[in-house]
Formats: structure tokens, sequence, C-alpha cells
């Protein structure tokens, strides 16, 4: 057909132009398009004599009926848009690879460029030459060898002119953006010419071409055609963007050029003599342009977008400012400080003509090298001070000096004024001296009235910028002894400067944080309008490189704090349809799966090990997604614990089987090997079971566990056994019996106390391993979250519940109140706080079912608290590994003192986690971060409504928390020090912090400070255990520790799903995620008439024997029995 040459064009150039534009739009300037304009004209009236010469000598020929007849020269239409496109598309892939590369800084000289580059030009020069030479030869001799003579005499003379003059330049960019440039749109196109070839759309006449192929119909000569016109097109580029860099890197050898495009000037820019270039401005360029990326990559990146000389200008005055703050900031006194302000103030003097007697710039140059080192100079002379006024350089000095106050030990910030103050100098003046470069460089010249609406705008704009880098500072400057939080801010939170110091991170800091935020974007919101009497071509840049900086702002002001089972929860009932708000107390993802950091370190506040990887691959999988395409990477601990005790030894328990085998038969023989793989087979119908039958259903009357099927399961759970009492069955030597038993803590329970189900949990430690999150816990939580935001969910943060409301007739929900005073209508409220507080705070107290149940709950026995201690260390402690357990020689004693006098045992046993040691970010390099957890007692009163008034009842001798907490600090530094040798911990400690059962208590409104909520003791699991909804109210539901089924963040997450199904059931909604393939139940491969063979599960003839003859000689001796105790007595016959 006719139309066969255009279809391609149609399927598959035009697309991918399209695609590339649409990605470009945004970044395109007035500069590319001038550039891309420019390339396609020279190509194509470059390419049209040649390729009109091919047609006419019959190298290229088209089939009548594949174009649609129209030409220019004899060139086809469909082939000068071929010329037009191409250039297009590879010109726009080249501009999008090099818009954060500023090419000033590639600038070189013959003296400045190495031996090695002089060598490669020549190379280069030489090959290209050779090329030119046999295309001559090629197509003098004619035959089949024309075609390709034909393509090197043509290009091979445009790619040697353009070597020899922008070589050197050539070779210092980044090899990505000349090869790719080149490489995919030829790889693409000979696909295209190949599939073009097959069709017959054009031809290569036979007698002029070799006849090879690189494969199908790829002909060489075509492949050789694609890579040399992409090659000169980008070549072609690189001399542009080389001329465009020498125009504005040198104004003085161009001095009339400002802002306009001259191809006049362009072409003696490409040819000038490179002798002739300031190299020192161009290696002071280099070091700016290091600086930026360095200190400030996102102002780096959004600078690509500005003008040439604009961004040049921009990066420099960049650099003054960020070298300035660094000679003060790195002062190690006052004194030292103040005579670097000095300096620089007598640098402005003398080159801003400021002084009291004018300045030669051989007296600026002199007064530079004696005055500051070789770092330094470069920035200072480049300064484009001669655009600037001086008044804003000095005024930044003066911000400087605000700094020193903390050198001295003072907090300068004492209101909102002097913030205000301190920002207009280290922020506004910096704002202000870029627009006075805009207004320079921008070809359109404003009134004075809009100059000054701009600068006024500039300025409120730096206020904006300023405070957004003080909120997110608050703990880096903390670490420099700095606050600039202002201090009668501090004083209403009841806070001192000192107190920001100790614990930058506490919860009133972050109200402050957010008291700032908001003053920063309404700050933003007034000067934003005023940036549209910029120039486009000015204002698009500007507004990228102020978004990307207050966007770090959004980002913490939108942080939010759900715990596991809330957010995981609300992203299920989106899916559903639902719209969802959930509302946060604190001010971080996640509750208990938050981070601690401090200086680099960083801690796992609550869960530091990822246990039943499959019920968090569910969670995901029935929204959609994976961890893995939500960004999360775990990782495998290779040692899943090393185990401590009193006499120095340790047991390592692990995944590895040989290394459990002969950990095992060190201490109970080889019979001891026998009797843990018998109970590994226990613990894994234990966790088998319980994943069936507990973890995905739900339990709404105790009935259910009168179900013939659940009685045949709960007879192999053993519920009624502890796990101290099955393991001593598998184990007899003490040491093992402990080392199978101590995971208890994981549900804040003893192990003679917790059923024996919960061997479950050791064993998916050893079958599944233990794994770790790159980058915290956190990080899943985080992850969930931006799947719930996708799906619609809004996260409000820092918003309290005061109450839960309900319509008059006491049982139904019509939203809460917030501590605020704000009314928040719902249809439905699932609560993921503590049940327990919320029974006893939030549910309303005048219903009479909430206080009969409520004064239950706070009667039930919760799970332990805990000592937690974090520890940022200056060195590494190789000698423990991610996960240690330190156990007590009194091992049950200190079970007692927790679970009996809810106290801390005089010998603790307590976990220590690395997670430097498998991720090492995070701790700095060379140190490492250390978690302690002590388990101790919990409180033993709740607080709320129900809280005793009797004070002593909150501080009973044996919970003097301060003096426990330094007691458990020195029972832990002592015994890993006594245990695994290594150095004594303390000389290494540079920052703790630590979470007592109060701050439990407080930070997550947990019931007596219990960490891991209701106990999960016999009568406190399963149907016994609180349900999911709440008790005399029809639309109010729970999901988390202490509801069903249970603790720990995969427990929870499993309680996610069967409290969302819950509420979808009784609203009558299908659920999206019923009836997929479950993650966590691997059955194998279906057992059907169409399984293979080789994968047909059928269970040995004697094994079905051995399992239906004793079932068959059960049943003949029950019957024996009956006989026995009850004799046959014959009917007697009566008659009438």
């Amino acid at each position: 057909m006719a139309y066969e040459y255009a279809l391609v064009h149609l399927t598959y150039t035009i697309p991918l132009a399209g695609s590339l534009t649409v990605i470009l739009k945004p970044l395109l300037t007035r500069l590319d398009m001038y550039k891309t304009l420019a390339l396609i004209l020279v190509a194509f009236f470059a390419t049209l004599p040649w390729d009109s010469y091919l047609i006419h000598r019959g190298v290229w020929t088209y089939p009548p009926d594949a174009i649609i007849g129209s030409r220019l020269f004899g060139v086809p239409v469909e082939e000068l848009f071929f010329f037009l496109i191409q250039t297009y598309i590879t010109t726009l892939l080249y501009i999008l690879l090099n818009k954060p590369v500023l090419h000033a800084q590639f600038l070189t000289n013959h003296t400045e460029s190495s031996l090695k580059a002089r060598y490669i030009r020549s190379f280069g020069q030489f090959l290209l030459s050779v090329a030119i030479v046999i295309g001559g030869i090629l197509v003098k001799r004619g035959g089949r060898g024309t075609y390709l003579g034909l393509i090197l005499i043509w290009a091979c003379p445009f790619v040697l002119l353009t070597w020899t003059f922008s070589g050197y330049f050539l070779l210092k960019l980044p090899c990505a953006c000349i090869a790719i440039p080149i490489c995919l749109p030829t790889l693409y196109l000979w696909v295209v010419d190949e599939i073009a070839l097959g069709r017959g759309t054009w031809a290569i006449e036979s007698g002029t071409k070799l006849g090879w192929c690189l494969w199908g119909k790829l002909e060489l000569e075509e492949a050789v055609f694609f890579l040399a016109t992409n090659t000169l097109i980008v070549f072609g580029l690189v001399a542009f963007d080389r001329g465009m860099a020498v125009l504005d890197t040198f104004p003085e050898m161009f001095p009339g050029v400002s802002g306009r495009i001259c191809p006049n000037s362009l072409v003696k820019a490409i040819f000038a003599d490179p002798s002739k270039y300031d190299m020192e401005r161009v290696r002071g360029i280099r070091e700016a342009i290091g600086t930026l990326r360095k200190k400030s990559r996102s102002f780096y990146l959004a600078s690509s977008v500005f003008p040439g000389r604009l961004r040049i200008d921009l990066v420099l005055l960049y650099s003054f400012c960020r070298v300035a703050d660094d000679l003060v900031d790195d002062s190690r006194t006052s004194v030292e400080a103040l005579l670097w302000i000095q300096r620089l103030s007598g640098y402005l003097d003398r080159s801003c003509g400021t002084g009291k007697q004018p300045y030669s710039e051989a007296d600026v140059a002199s007064y530079t090298k004696q005055n500051f080192p070789i770092p330094v100079r470069s920035a200072l002379h480049l300064l484009p001070n001669r655009l600037l006024p001086s008044e804003p350089l000095y005024a930044l000095l003066e911000g400087f000096k605000m700094d020193l106050a903390f050198i001295n030990a003072g907090f300068p910030i004492k209101n909102e004024a002097d913030i205000q103050t301190y920002a207009s100098r280290v922020a506004s003046t910096v704002g202000e001296l870029c627009l006075w470069l805009v207004f320079h460089h921008s070809p359109i010249r404003l009134h004075n009235g809009k100059k000054l609406r701009l600068i006024q705008a500039a300025i409120t704009m730096g206020y904006a910028l300023q405070y957004v880098n003080i909120a997110r500072d608050i703990q880096v400057d903390a670490d420099m002894g700095r606050v600039y939080l202002p201090t009668n801010w501090l004083g209403e939170e009841g806070l001192t400067p000192k107190d920001i110091l100790r614990n930058p991170n506490q919860p009133k800091v972050e109200i402050l944080r957010q008291r700032l935020l908001d003053l920063a974007f309404k700050e933003y919101q007034k000067s934003r309008p005023t940036m549209n009497l910029l120039s486009d071509e000015i204002r698009g840049p500007l507004i990228v490189a102020v978004e990307s900086y207050m966007e770090i702002g959004r980002v913490l002001r939108e942080k939010t704090g759900a715990g596991a089972g809330g957010v995981a929860t609300a992203a299920r009932l989106a899916k559903a349809g639902f719209s969802v708000t959930v509302l946060e107390k604190n001010l971080f993802v996640g509750g208990r799966c938050s981070l601690l950091t401090h200086d680099g370190h960083r801690f796992d506040q609550g869960p530091s090990l990822l246990l039943l990887p499959k019920l968090f691959r569910e969670v995901f999988f029935d929204l959609d997604t994976t961890l893995e395409a939500e960004g999360v990477e775990l990782l495998q601990c290779p040692t899943n614990y090393n185990v401590w005790f009193a006499d120095g030894k340790n047991f390592e328990l692990t995944t590895d089987l040989a290394r459990m085998k002969t950990q095992i038969e060190r201490w109970e023989g080889k019979d001891g090997f026998v009797r843990y793989l018998s109970w590994l087979q226990e613990a894994h119908t234990h966790y088998e079971l319980s994943v069936a039958k507990v973890l995905s259903r739900n339990f709404v009357s105790i009935w259910q566990l009168a179900a013939p099927e659940f009685v045949l399961a709960g007879l192999k759970l053993h519920p009624l056994h502890s796990i101290w009492n099955r393991a001593s069955r598998y184990f007899w030597s003490e040491r093992l019996r402990r080392v199978f038993t101590f995971a208890t803590m994981y549900m804040g329970m003893s192990p003679f106390d917790a059923p024996a189900t919960y061997s479950l949990l050791q064993y998916t430690e050893l079958a599944e391993g233990i794994w770790y999150p790159r980058g915290g816990f956190q990080i899943v939580l985080a992850a969930l979250q931006r799947v719930g935001e996708r799906l619609g969910v809004e996260y409000r943060l820092n918003t309290p519940v005061k109450q839960i409301l309900t319509h008059l007739d006491g049982n139904t929900t019509r939203g809460v109140e917030l501590e605020s005073g704000e009314i928040v209508e719902a249809d439905i409220v699932v609560v993921n706080a503590d049940l327990v507080y919320a029974y006893s705070n939030l549910l309303p107290q005048t219903a009479p079912q909430t206080q009969r149940y409520g004064k239950q709950l706070r009667q039930k026995d919760g799970s332990c608290s805990s000592i937690s201690f974090y520890w940022s260390l200056s060195c590494k402690i190789p000698e423990l590994q991610t996960h240690n357990i330190f156990l007590a020689d009194e091992y049950r004693e200190s079970f007692d003192a927790i679970f009996t006098r809810q106290t801390l045992p005089d010998e603790p046993s307590f976990y220590v986690n690395v997670p430097s040691r498998i991720d090492p970010s995070a701790a700095p390099e060379g140190r490492d971060s250390i978690i302690a957890l002590v388990p101790v007692g919990h409180l033993p009163e709740s607080k709320g409504f129900w809280a005793s008034t009797n004070s002593e009842i909150r501080g009973l001798p044996e919970q003097d928390w301060s003096a426990l907490v330094s007691r458990a600090r020195q029972a832990v530094l002592s015994t890993i020090a006594a245990r695994t040798g290594c150095a004594r911990l303390e000389e290494s400690i540079t920052h703790e912090i630590v979470n007592d059962p109060f701050t439990w208590e407080a930070k997550f409104n947990l019931d007596k400070g219990s960490i891991l909520g209701l106990s999960h003791s016999f009568f406190n699991v399963l149907a016994f255990r609180p349900r999911t909804r709440a008790e005399g109210f029809r639309n109010i539901y729970f999901v988390g520790a202490s509801t069903h089924p249970g603790t720990g963040v995969p427990i929870v997450l499993a309680g996610s799903k069967i409290t969302a199904e819950q509420i979808l059931d009784d609203m009558r909604i299908a659920v999206p995620w019923r009836g997929r393939p479950s993650l966590i139940h691997d059955q194998g491969p279906p057992q059907d008439s169409m399984t293979g063979k080789l994968d047909k599960i059928r269970a040995p003839f004697w094994e079905l024997i051995l399992f239906t003859v004793p079932i068959f000689l059960f049943g003949i001796l029950l019957y024996l029995l009956a006989l026995y105790f009850v004799p046959f007595r014959p009917h007697r016959a009566f008659a009438g």
C-alpha cells in the first residue's frame, strides 16, 4: 500500500518523539529549542543532496506502493521526515541526559589536556582520516562497496571536523552523556530498519552493498549509516554546547553577548583559540560545582534549567556563601570565627569599592592571597560582585555573627522577631542577591517598582526557606550545640535550650517543628504570587529551585504516625472503596515501629527484627503490590542470635542445619540433635495450625472453640502446656531449655507461663530466618502508608483524639472529637490505640457496657514493660553480632521478678541489637548503634478516667524507676563486658536515649506501660481475647496488639485483615482480595487430573496401613470394653 513508509513513522518514530517531548517539556528552555531547530536544519541540508545522489544512482530504491509519491530532488517526503525525526529524537535524548551538566567546567586547552587525551584525539583524527580514504577508494572502485564508501566519505569529514575542534571537550564530558544518545537511538532504529527491510518498505541495490547482515534483514551498511548519523548529531550537539560554554564562561571575550543567542558569536566561540581561555576561572567554576553538588544537590539540579551565564553566576554566588559559612562554622573558637568575619568584611571593602579608599584588582588579589587559604581564594575571586549590591553581602556576615553566640554558649534566638532577623541575614540576603543576578541576565528589563516588589518577595521567601532549613536540622544543630527555635516558644512548652540539646527528638520538639513549618508556609504563600512578574524563562527554573526546597517542609509536615495495624487496615478499607482518614497522636509513622536518630546513628524504637515475612508480603499482595515494588529490601541475618550465658559460653542460633547440629551435639550429644528435629517437627505443627486456624480466623463467639475441627487442631497446639514444659521433653540440659524458650520475651511473657503453642516463633526464626528491612523497620510501615495514600487515605498527624462520639442510641458512633475541639464525622471508627487505654479513655464512659468491660480489661494480665537504651558509640564492638541475648543465671527468678513483683530482676536477662551490623547505614562509618532492651515489670495502675487517686501506687518502692534505670544500665554494661570480653562500652558511648515504662505509657498511650499489650495466657487468647468489634457498639472496631489475634507486628498485620474483612462483611461489601491464592499457605502443586506424575503426591501404602490399623484396633477395643461393662441381657416375652 502507498502508506507503508508513512506507517513506519506512525508506528515507531512519532510515538517515541512524542514521549520524549512530554517528558522534556517542563525542562526545555529557549536555548534547547534553538539548538534542536539548528541541528534539524543542519541535518536536513547536509543530508538532502547526499540522499538525492544515492537515489539517483539507484543505491536506494522505494517500491511505488510503499510511498505517498511526493518528492524533493527525488527524495520521498517520508525520507525527508526521517531526517527531521531522527535528529529530533537523538537531540531530545541528548538534552535530557545533559540537562544537569554545566558544560563550562569541562572546557580545557591544549596545555591543560593530559598526554593521554592528546593521544586519543590524534588517534581519532587518524582513524577518521583513514575511514575517509577507505570510503573514497570504495566509491572509486564501485560495485559492492559503493554504499559503504558513500556513507564514509559523507559522514566522516563532519565527524573529523567536530572531533578536531571539540575533541578535548568531548573527552572530558561524562561518558553516559555521549554514549547513550548515540547508542540507544541507533539500536532502536536498527530494529525499525530491520522491520522495514523485511517488509520491503525500502531496499538497497544488491550490486552496491556487501551483502552482510548483522541480524535478520539488517544490512551492514544500514547499521553503519544509523551509527554514523547519530554520531554526527551528538558530535554536532557537543560542538554547539562547547561554543555556548565558551560564550557563557568568558564574558570578557564576548562582551556583547548577554541573554541572547547569536549565530555569529556561537561560530566564533566554537573556533576560538583555546589558548586564550581563562583556565583559572574554569578551575574556579569546577570547584564551585563540586561544592554545590556536595552541599546542595537539590539546588544543583534545579539550577540546570537556568540560562548559562546566569547559572554560572548563581553557582559562583552559592560557592562564596558556602565557603564563608564554612570558615565561620569550622572555627574552633569565637575569636577565630570573628577574625574570619573581619577578613571577609575587609575583602568586601576592597572588592565592592565600599572601603574608605579605592582598591585595584591587584590590591584585592594581594589581600586575598595574604588572608585566605588556597581553597577559598577562587570562590572570593570569582564572586560576581560587580553585578551585586554590597548591603546584602554585609548583612550575610552579620548573620554569621549571630552564630557566634552559640560558640559562646549563648542562645541568641529569643523570640519570633529574632528568628526572622536571623533568617533575613542568612537566607533573605541570598535570595536578594540571586534576584540581582536575574535582573542583570534577564532579556526583559523591569521597571524599579516591579524590582522592589520582587526583592521584598525574595526577602519573605528567604524567611520561608530558612525556617524549613531550621525545622529540618533541629537534631543536626543540637549536635553542634545550637538551638534556633525561639526560647520563648520553648518556654511555652516547658522546655529550655539545654533540654533540646539533650533530647532533640522529644514529642514537644515535634510540636515546635510543626509550628515553625506552619510559619514557613505562611511566608511562602505571601511571596509566591509575586514571582509571576518574572519572565517565563526565569520564573520556571526559579520555581523549580524553590519548590525543591519547600518540598522538604512538606515531607516534614506530612509525616504521620499510625500503628502497623491502623496503617494496614486503612489501606485495606481504601482498597475496598472507603474514604479513610487516619488520626494519629504522634508525629511519625508506625507507632512503636518508629525510628530514633542522633548524629548519623539510627535506632528502631520498637521491633528490631522481622519474623513471619509471608504475613508482611500478604498485606502488600492483597493491595496489588509487593514489598520490592514499594522499595523495601529485606536483609537476612546470617546468624539469628548469639545467646550468652553466665559462664561465658555462648550458643549460636541459626537457620544453617549443619551449624545447629554441631552446636546441639556440643551440649547434648548425638541424641540431642535427634530430639531437636522432633521439637522442630512439633513447632512446625504449631506454626502451620496457628496460621491456618488462628491468624486467619475471627473469633466472635466462644462456641467456635467447640467446633470439631478446632478441637482436633487445639489438641495439637498444646495450649495447656507451657513452653518450658514442652521444651523440657526434647532438651535435657538446662542450657538448651533456656536457648529454646527465651523467645517468649517477644510476647512479654515468662516461658513458665506462655502456652507451648508459641514455639512457632522460634520455629519461624529457624525455618524462615530473621530479617531486617534496610533503613529500619519503619521503612515497611512507610511503604504501606504510601500505598494507602495512593488509594486515597488521608493521614493527619499530631492529631490526638479526645473521645469517640455516639448517637443518642448510645451504641452507634457518629465520629470522634479531637483534643482541639474539632469534630470529625465518621460512619465507622477503627481504633488502633492501645485497647485497654481506649476502653478507659476514648469510648463513652456513660455507657454501662464500657464501664463494665473496661474494668474487666484493667484487671487482665498485661505483658511486661522495658527499659530500653539507645546508645551511639564512637567505635565498633566486633564481639557483638546483630542480635544478642544475655540470659540470667537465675533464669526462673528473673522472670518471677518481672511478672510477679513487677520490677527489675537482680540479674536481668536482656537483648542487645546492633543494627549497624546487618545494615551499615544505621551508624556512621567505623561506629556502631546499639539498642539494649531490658524487660521489666509494668506500672501497677492504669492512666486515665480510672486512675487511682492514691499517688503512692504509681511510685511503689520496687518501682523507683530512676534508680532502676541506673541499675539496669550498669547491669547491661558490666554483663556485656564480662561475657564477651569486649572493652567497656561506657567509654565509647557518645549519646544515650532511654525509654522506661513511663515513656512508653506517655508516648504511645500504652496501658501501664505494657509494651506488648495484654498477656497471651490461655484465657487471653482466641475467643477469650478482646474481640475486634467493641463490646456494645455496632460500628466501632479494634485492631492492634491487645485484640485478636495478638501482639507482634506480623500478627497485628494479620489482625488488620481480620478486622477489615469483618467491617466489609458487616456492611455486605465484597472483599477485594478474598478468593485470591494465599501467600502464607504453601499447598504445593494442585492435586487433580491435570497434575503430572512427577508432581503427584501419594502416601506410601504401608503408611496408610499404619494410619488406619490403629484406629480400627482402637474401635474394637472400645467395643470389647462396652461388652465387659454392659453385660448382655436377652429380652423377655410377655404373654397377653
